[in-house]
């Protein structure tokens, strides 16, 4: 089972995390079959040591077919990161259930997509339900999309997301809700905010 990441996903892999965090682990996750995998990273975040973040590396070697304005369909490989309080031990399996419909199931991911139900798995109790994708602002002077032999790729941050927040989305459009969360200035890493709408 134990297979070596790639050379072009250990280069990811030092560039995402030497942006990121310190004190990086790495973990390989399998599917429910264990025949597909890819790894995750887990780091703490160099300033807050309550928060800690975590990335997929190896979701970009799987097509990401994105439909164009003009109806074609662009491959644009993309790796995942979702920051998070400590104690939400459960934002590695929220990460690679979202990296396996992508990889497994070919769902589209870019800005603005919502993969429905995912945070709801795993946190029954929470108003978060979903997971929005949004680029990561975070780190938006530092993290470019990253050029290699095979691929060159992009980055996107998972956003728990409320069913009302989701409804205000496809009613109003992801940039309107992104508004409301920074007039509100939700905080991203709490799994058990409160709904902002």
């Amino acid at each position: 089972m134990s297979q070596q990441a790639s050379e072009e996903n250990k280069k990811l892999s030092n560039y995402i995390t030497n942006i990121v965090g310190i004190n990086k682990i790495i973990d390989r996750h399998y599917d429910n079959d264990e025949k597909s995998f890819f790894d995750i990273f887990t780091c703490d975040d160099p300033l807050y040591p309550g928060i800690k973040f975590c990335g997929t590396i190896g979701v970009s070697d799987h097509p990401n077919k994105i439909e164009m304005n003009d109806n074609s369909f662009k491959d644009i490989p993309i790796e995942l990161l979702i920051g998070g309080y400590r104690e939400f031990s459960m934002l590695p399996n929220i990460l690679s259930t979202t990296g396996f419909y992508i990889t497994n199931n070919g769902w589209e991911c870019q800005p603005g997509s919502v993969f429905m139900r995912i945070v709801e798995m795993y946190f029954e109790t929470s108003e978060m339900k979903h997971i929005m994708f949004i680029s990561p602002f975070l780190w938006e002077d530092k993290l470019h999309p990253l050029k290699l032999e095979t691929k060159t790729v992009h980055w996107l941050l998972c956003i728990p997301i409320s069913d009302e927040e989701l409804e205000y989305k496809m009613e109003n459009g992801t940039s309107a809700l992104e508004d409301i969360f920074q007039e509100k200035d939700i905080d991203i890493f709490d799994l058990n905010r409160k709904s902002a709408i």
